[in-house]
C-alpha cells in the first residue's frame, strides 16, 4: 500500500511515523473537492497512493499527503498564483473536514468558544487531523494572535488558508493572515480578525 510505505524526509522523522488521518483525506478529496478533480488528477493521486476509487486507508504518510496536495492545488485552481491556490486548498480542507464526524465536533466547539478561545485550542485541533503538526499561539490582543506551526511543507499559504477558515468557523470576520517568518520546516503567522459582536 503506497500510502503506508516507508519513506524518509531528510531532517525529519521517518514519514512512516508521520500520519495524516483518514477523515482529513476524506474531508478534502471526497467532500470539498468531490466532482472537481480531473481524470488525470485522479490518476495521479492513485499513483502517489491516494486511490479515491477504493475505501480510504486509516492513515496516509505525510509524504503521500504532501504529494496529493500538490496534485490537488495544481488541478483545482489552474491559472492561479501558487500562493493563492495553496491558500484556497487550505480553506477547502477545513471546509470539507467540518462535514466529517470529527469535524462536526470541531464546529460545535468553535461556535461555542469564539475565535480567540478556539485558537487557544489550536494544537489539539490540528492534532485531530494528523499526528505530527504542532502549534503555539501567542495572544496579541482580543482579535489578533501570532501562530507558530512546526511543519508547513514549504507551503505556508496552505496553513494561512487553514487558519483563515478555522477563525471564520469560530465566528471571526474579515480574517487576515500574514507570514511573518520561516523557522526551519515551520513558520510563524500573524492572524487578525473582526470580533463577531462588532460585525
Amino acid at each position: 500500500m503506497q500510502g503506508l510505505e516507508r519513506t524518509r524526509d531528510e531532517g525529519h522523522l521517518p514519514a512512516r511515523e508521520r500520519w495524516v488521518f483518514e477523515h482529513t483525506v476524506d474531508g478534502l478529496f471526497r467532500i470539498a473537492l468531490r466532482g472537481r478533480l480531473s481524470a488525470p488528477a485522479l490518476q495521479a493521486l492513485s499513483e502517489v497512493g491516494v486511490d479515491l476509487s477504493r475505501p480510504l486507508l486509516p492513515a496516509y504518510s505525510s509524504e503521500t499527503w504532501a504529494r496529493a496536495l500538490r496534485i490537488a492545488a495544481a488541478d483545482s485552481f489552474p491559472g492561479q498564483p501558487p500562493e493563492v491556490s495553496w491558500c484556497r486548498l487550505g480553506q477547502e480542507v477545513i471546509n470539507g473536514l467540518v462535514h466529517t464526524l470529527v469535524g462536526n465536533a470541531m464546529v460545535s466547539v468553535a461556535s461555542l468558544l469564539g475565535p480567540l478561545r478556539f485558537l487557544r485550542r489550536l494544537n489539539p485541533t490540528l492534532r485531530n487531523t494528523d499526528n505530527y503538526v504542532e502549534s503555539r499561539v501567542e495572544e496579541l490582543g482580543p482579535t489578533s494572535c501570532e501562530v507558530w506551526i512546526n511543519e508547513v511543507m514549504e507551503q505556508p499559504a496552505y496553513h494561512q488558508g487553514m487558519l483563515e477558515a478555522l477563525v471564520a468557523l469560530a465566528g471571526g470576520g474579515d480574517v487576515r493572515t500574514r507570514l511573518l517568518s520561516f523557522e526551519g520546516p515551520g513558520a510563524r503567522f500573524l492572524v487578525e480578525w473582526e470580533a463577531p459582536e462588532t460585525r
